[in-house]
């Protein structure tokens, strides 16, 4: 399970700040499953929905491992359009763009609801900050 959507196994060394992230489930003419987040540019997938939820979980946490490793998140994120309130290493509060302004500025996220019959929930996680 994923340690940063779940809080399991978190490192002592940081402290979460909980977002809600809207993810996208649709699938492909080839009848592949995709768990897509519009505000990470993130996508997992599977042959069944099960598969493409542990398959986002995976990629979640490879790009927050990542990001972390890098000491690049604050800057990923600010890329993406969210904003941090507070020091970009140690914000105090974390939000995510509207998604009106992600799918104008992103052509992939317009492409997935003018192509495909589409299914969109939310999923709270824990992004890291140091401490």
């Amino acid at each position: 399970m994923s340690q940063y959507i779940f809080k399991k196994g978190i490192r002592k060394d940081f402290n979460l700040i909980n977002v809600r992230l809207l993810l996208i489930h649709f699938k492909d003419e080839n009848n592949i499953h995709f768990i897509y987040s519009p505000h990470l540019d993130l996508t997992g997938y599977g042959n069944n929905l099960p598969e493409a939820k542990a398959s986002f979980e995976i990629v979640f946490d490879d790009f927050i491992d990542y990001t972390l490793k890098k000491k690049t998140l604050g800057k990923v994120l600010t890329k993406l359009g969210w904003q941090l309130k507070g020091n970009q290493k140690k914000p105090k509060k974390i939000i995510a763009p509207s998604i009106t302004s992600v799918i104008s500025e992103n052509e992939y996220v317009s492409d997935i609801f003018d192509k495909y019959s589409t299914k969109t929930f939310h999923k709270d996680v824990g992004i890291p900050v140091m401490v």
